[in-house]
């Protein structure tokens, strides 16, 4: 605080730092370059936050449709045993996502299926899985048809639920109607 001269009763207040230059005369008085450079990184910061907020905060893409990412393959088929009308078929199951199997379903009115791998197993992309069941068969309805699914792997993940079917090859076809006739006889 400073002492007003003779005579005056008030108090002056003396601001500090008042004789230092004004922003606009300090910038214009940096060199072109040194304009530029700083600029430049001022701009460079501020896209890098806002890069960095749109990334953290994108939202996670929703999980795939399981059947999309589901294929399932016959590998073997058993032949029946002469005392009971069922047989055996292995199929081959991938995902290229996480799913989770939920069981297996026939895919005609004759087959019906016995013996259950069991559900909740946990398939993870990248690994292949053997499932194991026994088809009962119904003697007195056709047999099944080329290009027709002959079971459903149904699996499930946070999308939903679905059933990828399973279609045997020509050759597989043969063995299985083989099977269906040896389990009739």
């Amino acid at each position: 605080m400073v002492t007003p001269p003779e005579g005056d009763d008030r108090d002056v207040v003396e601001a500090p730092g008042a004789d230092r230059a004004l922003f606009r005369e300090r910038w214009r008085a940096l060199s072109r370059r040194a304009r530029l450079l700083v600029t430049g990184t001022a701009c460079v910061v501020v896209l890098g936050v806002l890069l960095g907020y749109v990334v953290t905060n994108r939202p996670t893409p929703p999980p795939p449709d399981p059947v999309a990412v589901t294929t399932a393959r016959i590998t073997f088929v058993e032949m029946p045993h002469r005392l009971h009308p069922d047989f055996g078929v292995t199929v081959r199951v991938e995902t290229a996502s996480r799913v989770t199997f939920t069981g297996l379903k026939d895919g005609y009115a004759n087959l019906f299926v016995v013996d259950l791998p069991a559900p909740g197993i946990v398939l993870e992309p990248g690994q292949a899985h053997a499932l194991h069941a026994r088809l009962d068969v119904f003697c007195q309805t056709p047999f099944p048809r080329r290009g027709t699914p002959l079971l459903f792997v149904a699996v499930r993940n946070a999308h939903g639920e679905g059933r990828a079917p399973v279609v045997p090859t020509d050759s597989q076809v043969k063995c299985i109607v083989r099977a269906v006739r040896l389990a009739c006889a």
